[in-house]
């Protein structure tokens, strides 16, 4: 069963704007007024906010802002530097990640806590497991840096430009969305396009991005939106003159109407099992709307393919449709920074979670601006885009990992063979042979009284 939500409109005198600021804020902002409420002395406050000793004072903010100009420029020569951008390709390696954060572990904190905590070895002992740490972290990042890392950078450009000479049955088991006729320049001559010019099902530029959704703003109860919001959508009302009154009686300052674009328009509706969810009267389905406006004449609400403004609507008996402005919400991120996906009504069901869930839509529908409500969406992410999708990132995570199993080996052998010559060249240290010395004057003892016993046994016998 399905509910519109409505907002109780004794809330819009309580409702305080986000972009309103109290007249004592205000007041704190502004610069006369902050000196008289501290009381600041007459050489740094006056009637006219003037100052004494100007030029030491200007001469102080331009040397401090000439510095903080200077940082922000070292800054950013840092971050558009060659050294950054390779620091962050190294980062984008799994293997050379895992050895950073070994390295860090073997070369400080492990030694650290050899050397902090008391033990019963000797202090020589402890000097030679923490360079031998030191000398593990060090050797495995270099190896993983010189062996692993080159292996990795190869797997990824092999995934990244293997997917464009793919066999065509191959793109079409792994991309469902793809349409397979627009990847080809000249089909004859095994002429491919650039992936860039690739579309998918329904001519939408083509995206394996299946997370990447539209997104719009958590719709608030249009008694709750600030007079400020509203004036951005054409809407120009003083608030305090509409305070306790239906929605449906607003009018502007002109006297007018209220009047909303249709994408603008939420209606919030709650369903069994699907919780509270709202949708623009601009994209949502019709067999969707017919349940929610069952009077409703669908053929009323588009023409030319397009659809028309609720003012256009009709019911079946040919009377105009009658929105209730009470039920409308209104998506703005000037109101919250709070985002939902954008949903239509349509469903798909979920077999690992065994439920239906609603379907939402990729980015690739040609509007780079998602500050609003787009007026068209982009390709649905159906059932099977999303297992086809969970499979590749089974494969890509194989392929991720690749790397590290078959270099572990390279990589652990060369540690084990270069730890003792680092040992022995860089911190002078060898392994103390004084445990192995003590093995053997043990068993040279216990020789010695087996020979003793023998002997004493002989005598007695004779």
């Amino acid at each position: 069963m399905k509910i519109h939500t409505t907002q109780n409109l004794d809330s819009i005198a309580k409702t305080n704007s986000t972009n309103n600021m109290a007249l004592k804020e205000f007041r704190k902002n502004n610069y006369s007024e902050r000196m008289r409420e501290h009381d600041l002395p007459a050489d740094t406050y006056e009637k006219n906010v003037s100052f004494r000793g100007k030029k030491e004072i200007i001469k102080k903010v331009i040397d401090k802002t000439q510095k903080v100009a200077d940082k922000e420029r070292l800054m950013d020569r840092i971050l558009k530097s060659d050294f950054f951008d390779t620091i962050l390709d190294t980062m984008s390696h799994e293997v050379a990640v895992q050895a950073g954060i070994s390295l860090i572990v073997c070369a400080c904190l492990r030694p650290l806590t050899i050397l902090a905590i008391p033990t019963k070895k000797s202090k020589e002992d402890n000097i030679y497991a923490s360079a031998h740490s030191v000398s593990s972290g060090v050797v495995g990042l270099v190896g993983a840096l010189l062996i692993a890392t080159p292996f990795s950078k190869g797997i990824k450009y092999a995934q990244k430009n293997l997917m464009q000479n793919l066999d065509a049955d191959i793109l079409k088991k792994m991309y469902p969305n793809l349409k397979i006729a627009s990847i080809w320049k000249d089909r004859s001559l095994n002429i491919r396009k650039p992936m860039n010019e690739w579309k998918d099902i329904l001519d939408n530029p083509f995206s394996k991005e299946f997370k990447d959704i539209i997104k719009v703003a958590k719709p608030k109860h249009i008694s709750e939106i600030s007079p400020e919001t509203l004036k951005s959508l054409g809407v120009d009302i003083d608030k305090a003159a509409m305070q306790g009154k239906s929605v449906n009686d607003w009018v502007d300052k002109n006297g007018n109407k209220i009047h909303l674009d249709l994408k603008e328009m939420f209606i919030s509706v709650k369903e069994d099992g699907m919780g509270q969810n709202f949708f623009s009267l601009q994209h949502i389905k019709e067999d969707y709307l017919k349940e929610l406006y069952p009077n409703l004449d669908l053929k009323s609400i588009k023409k030319d393919g397009q659809r028309l403004h609720t003012d256009s609507w009709k019911n079946i008996d040919g009377t105009p449709f009658k929105l209730d402005m009470d039920s409308i919400h209104i998506s703005s991120y000037r109101e919250t920074a709070d985002a939902i996906p954008l949903y239509t009504g349509e469903k798909r069901f979920d077999p690992k979670e065994k439920v239906e869930k609603y379907i939402s839509y990729q980015t690739n529908n040609g509007i780079k601006d998602k500050d609003g409500v787009p007026v068209k969406l982009g390709t649905p992410v159906l059932r099977e885009y999303l297992e086809a999708d969970a499979k590749n990132e089974i494969t890509d995570k194989v392929l991720g990992w690749l790397p590290d199993i078959l270099t572990r080996p390279i990589v652990a052998s060369a540690t084990i063979a270069l730890i003792p010559i680092i040992l022995k060249q860089v911190f002078h240290l060898q392994k103390n042979k004084k445990a192995e010395g003590n093995v053997n004057n043990v068993q040279n003892n216990m020789q010695i009284n087996k020979n003793e016993n023998d002997t004493s046994a002989r005598k007695v016998v004779a």
